[in-house]
């Protein structure tokens, strides 16, 4: 399936769980979608403001019940825009000129697609409060099975990934960092897809770990202190980029990353919602550890923990 089939699909798939989650009836959903779509296309609607999810906490369950409507709205706006954009501008590969366009247009739709994750997560987990219930769904649907490593248990996976694949060839080592972080980094992107080992939501962050564990790799047991290495770190890195791929390949994986990252950004809005709404604001510690948590998973703890915790205490101590 190409990136732009992969877009609509996806896109579709949000539509339908929005309408799930509200209970429309067929009928109602279809009439909605084309008013919203005519709408969009006179352009009485401006997608590009759903640019931030709502922080604001409206306690009470008339409330929950306006929040519900926004993020449900927000959320069926962007899939939809996925779908005017394919209509009204995506330009045919095959015209001369129109790559540029045709690039500024994909990287819209996932933009687009990116923020309807996001509402869509916050939907659902204010579902769960509106039933009492603190559970999220995974990104793929259903409740986790299998709790995901957390960042820390993640970074070590990968670290071990990369020391693996140096130690079966070991004349990847010779290589220039650059290109082989770029290699290595886009090989366990391609394997997670297939074992969902890890919510990786930036290809180029996984380039740059990759990197680092390369570069680190390299200096062991080389004399000279840390402000020596770091300043050959940084020297590679401003010497080398990281090169752009204008691939199918490389268009399917930011869907891939850009769906994951408004998952989890949605989750863990809403999960900083329900911890103020229980306990009041939250210190900067407390804030620090929710934007560490990088994976659903991890996230998905903290929800279930909320459930009977007395205190903030109990639901994110010793998560790491």
């Amino acid at each position: 399936m190409d990136t732009v089939a992969a877009l609509l699909t996806q896109a579709k798939n949000i539509v339908q769980q929005v309408f799930d989650l509200q209970g429309i009836a067929p009928p109602a959903q279809r009439q909605h979608l084309q008013t919203l779509y005519e709408r969009m296309n006179r352009f009485e609607i401006q997608p590009h403001q759903d640019t931030q999810v709502d922080l604001t906490i409206r306690q009470g369950k008339v409330a929950i019940g306006e929040q519900l409507t926004e993020h449900a709205d927000a959320a069926l706006r962007q899939a939809v825009y996925v779908k005017l954009v394919h209509d009204n501008h995506l330009p045919l590969q095959s015209v001369p000129g129109a790559a540029a366009a045709y690039e500024l247009c994909l990287q819209d739709m996932i933009t687009a697609l990116m923020r309807a994750n996001r509402h869509l997560a916050m939907l659902e987990a204010l579902k769960n409060v509106e039933g009492k219930h603190y559970s999220v769904r995974g990104a793929k649907g259903g409740h986790a099975k299998n709790m995901q490593p957390s960042g820390k248990m993640a970074s070590q996976l990968i670290h071990a990934m990369v020391k693996g694949m140096l130690h079966n060839n070991p004349e990847l080592a010779t290589r220039n960092k650059t290109d082989l972080a770029d290699a290595m980094a886009t090989r366990i992107y391609k394997a997670n897809r297939e074992f969902e080992m890890l919510d990786i939501a930036n290809l180029d962050g996984l380039k740059q770990e990759v990197r680092d564990l390369l570069i680190s790799f390299a200096n062991n047991g080389k004399r000279g202190n840390q402000r020596h290495a770091d300043r050959l770190r940084l020297g590679h890195i401003l010497r080398h980029s990281f090169p752009k791929r204008d691939t199918e390949e490389a268009r399917q994986m930011d869907v891939d990353a850009a769906r994951t990252l408004g998952r989890i950004e949605g989750v863990r809005t809403a999960l900083a919602l329900q911890l103020q709404v229980r306990f009041g604001e939250l210190p900067v510690s407390a804030i620090e550890t929710l934007e560490a948590a990088d994976n659903l998973d991890q996230l998905q703890v903290y929800l279930e923990r909320l459930t009977e915790a007395r205190s903030l205490d109990d639901v994110i101590q010793n998560s790491q």
